[in-house]
Order: structure tokens, then C-alpha cells, then sequence
């Protein structure tokens, strides 16, 4: 049966009315808060307007069922999105179904919040009473888009959600029992990064008459689990050598010339077209120079004061050992980084005044 829920919008077609208001929910099979739905039978979600035939490929992305099992194939039909199984619908369990913001009809008009129903399966179970609302912070930011799941310890589904911007979830009619839950966000890390395995980001309880209501804010992070790495290198003079990490580094850093090892490469590499990072160690370290002095020079960098001056024509390789970043790992030879000067002007020798770049000393 299917039971209408809202009004419609104006939609198509051409030549009416301009059309500004996404896509709405009017009517559902299972209806809202069914509690008499058939476990083999298909979802269908009708609208007031034409769906983007554009989205059809990705339909399903803009469909989210809980819990997990079984999984559902989408498809679309001009206001009609249809999700078949791939099994049974579980017996006694209730169902929620959330269109995600995003979905657009014809004119780009896309839904900006999610609307949820909720249907019980068998016809014997009523809509479960329970409520899980929590809020995910990274530090101390709301993680915005961070994604939360539920793993039932007694079953083989879970549920999933992602934060708002607000970085709150909010899971209603979940089905009593014990679950295991996880916070995270899913983003691009620099390698050797990870989520941190703090409690904070993961707990365990439980769900039941007498405790319907989950409330808890879970706080995660992202730790570094690398040693810092010269990242970029900088030639402002003949002898000046600025060198930027990949991490930052602490306010206090001691800092002392037996820190940084320069070595000249072979001349049989200095024109060569092999990527110098590619190159034998041995051959990057042909000859040590001298340091004359290491100095803080920014928030994650050093500037390195050579005996004597580096030329252009040549290939240098630098490494930094026992410097710290701002979690206290330290850096080691395996961080180094081959270069080549750029600077501008003459080279300066040692016994030459010597120009402060970047600002001063």
C-alpha cells in the first residue's frame, strides 16, 4: 500500500511555473511507520516531481538503508526510486530509509537535508522505541561529514551514518541490543598517518527497554605515526640553506651543527636524467661539507649555514638526524633530500660578508 505523506511541489513541465524546490517524499511502500511490511517485497519511494534522469547510474548513493542487511540494487523511473534485495528483509526488525541531501530533480533543485521513514517487518513487531544521538568533534571542531557505524554484537548488521555539519547523527529506531560503536572521518592522509585508537572514538553499549537512549560525544583525531622528512629545500644564497619539513616542529628546538650532514654527489650524477631521489646513497654522498651554523627559521623550518659555497652546476644531498617534530618523533638519514641551488648572484665564501635572506638572521 502506498501512503502519501506530503504536498507536492511545482515540477515539470516546460513553460509552467519555475520549478525551485527539490524533490518531495509523497508516498512510501512500506508507508511510514508500517508495521505490516512483507520481507521479500521491494522499497518504493515516490516523488512529487521527475527525478535528474542524470543520477540514475548513481541512485543508490542517494538512498540509505538501516540496518545493513540485506543489501538493495536502486533504480529509477521518472519519480519512482525502487530498492530490490538481495535477500529478506530481517523479520521483527525496523527499517529506516533516508533520502540524502543531494537529490535533484530536472532544473538541479537538490534536497539539503535528509528525510527519514521508518517501517517495522512481519507485522507482529511495532516500531522500535529507541534513540541514538551523539556528536563527533576532531579535536575540538565539529567533524563535519565524519562517518559513524554500529556493529550489533549479537547479529550480523550494523548500521551507518554520517555527521551533519554539526557533526551530530541522530539514529532513531535502532533495534535493542549490544553494539559496538566507531567514529571516524574519511579524508586524504599523508602517508603513515592514521585515526588514533583512543576510547574516545569508539565505545560499547547497549540498547533495551530500559535504556532506549544512547547519548555521547566521541572526540578523534589524527596522530602521526612517521618520522619528519625534509620536504622542500631552499638555496636564497650560495652558503644559505632553508629547509622545510613536512611536519611542524616544537617551539623549543635545540639545534646544533652536528644535526645536518651536506654532502656534494659524485660528478658522474651531477647532469644525469635519473630522478636524484633515485640515485645511489652512495653516490649522493661523495663528499661532506662542512656546517658552519643551524638555526630555527620558521614554524617546521631550519636554516643551514654552509663552510662553503654550493654551486649551481652540482647535486647536493641534505639530511637531518635527531630533530623532533611537534609529537616527538625524530628525524633520520632515511628523510634526507637531494637538491639543486637556485639561488641568485655570485657565491659568497666563507671568508665574504654574508647576506641575510629571508628576512634576517
Amino acid at each position: 500500500m502506498v501512503v502519501g505523506l506530503a504536498c507536492a511541489s511545482e515540477g515539470f513541465p516546460p513553460g509552467g511555473p519555475e520549478d525551485k524546490v527539490p524533490p518531495v517524499l509523497v508516498a512510501s511502500d512500506p508507508a511510514e511507520r508500517a508495521v505490516n511490511a512483507e520481507p521479500n517485497q521491494p522499497i518504493v519511494l515516490e516523488f512529487d516531481e521527475i527525478i535528474d534522469e542524470k543520477l540514475s547510474n548513481q541512485i543508490g548513493d542517494f538512498i540509505q538503508v538501516n540496518p545493513d542487511v540485506p543489501e538493495f540494487d536502486a533504480e529509477l523511473d521518472d519519480k519512482t526510486i525502487t530498492l530490490t534485495s538481495a535477500g529478506a528483509l530481517l523479520e521483527g526488525v525496523t527499517y529506516s530509509v533516508t533520502i540524502l541531501p543531494g537529490l535533484q530533480d530536472r532544473d538541479r533543485n537538490a534536497t539539503v537535508t535528509p528525510k527519514t521513514i521508518l517501517f517495522s517487518v512481519g507485522g507482529e513487531e511495532p516500531i522500535t522505541l529507541s534513540l541514538v544521538r551523539i556528536t563527533i568533534v576532531n579535536d575540538t571542531l565539529a567533524a563535519a561529514g565524519a562517518q559513524y557505524r554500529l556493529e550489533n554484537l549479537e547479529s550480523e548488521y550494523g548500521y551507518a551514518w554520517e555527521a551533519d555539519s554539526q557533526g551530530q547523527v541522530e539514529i532513531e529506531a535502532v533495534e535493542y541490543g549490544r553494539y559496538v560503536a566507531t567514529a571516524w572521518e574519511e579524508m586524504v592522509r599523508p602517508e603513515g598517518w592514521q585515526e588514533t585508537g583512543e576510547p574516545g572514538a569508539r565505545d560499547t553499549f547497549d540498547l533495551s527497554l530500559a535504556n532506549r537512549l544512547h547519548e555521547k560525544t566521541y572526540r578523534i583525531a589524527v596522530v602521526d605515526t612517521t618520522a619528519p622528512i625534509v620536504d622542500r629545500v631552499r638555496t636564497p644564497s650560495s652558503r644559505r640553506v632553508t629547509i622545510a619539513f613536512d611536519d611542524p616542529l616544537p617551539e623549543v628546538l635545540p639545534l646544533t651543527s652536528s644535526m645536518v650532514a651536506l654532502y656534494e654527489a659524485s660528478p658522474e650524477v651531477w647532469d644525469t636524467d635519473v630522478d636524484p631521489d633515485e640515485l645511489p646513497v652512495d653516490q649522493l654522498r661523495a663528499r661532506r661539507l662542512e656546517i658552519e651554523n643551524v638555526e630555527r627559521a620558521g614554524k617546521n623550518e631550519i636554516r643551514v649555514t654552509s663552510a662553503e659555497p654550493l654551486k649551481t652546476d652540482r647535486l647536493y644531498r641534505i639530511e637531518v638526524i635527531d630533530v623532533v617534530n611537534i609529537s616527538g618523533l625524530v628525524s633520520t638519514t632515511e628523510g634526507g633530500r637531494v637538491f639543486r641551488p637556485n639561488y641568485d648572484g655570485a657565491a659568497v665564501f666563507r671568508s665574504d660578508p654574508l647576506e641575510m635572506p629571508d628576512g634576517g638572521p
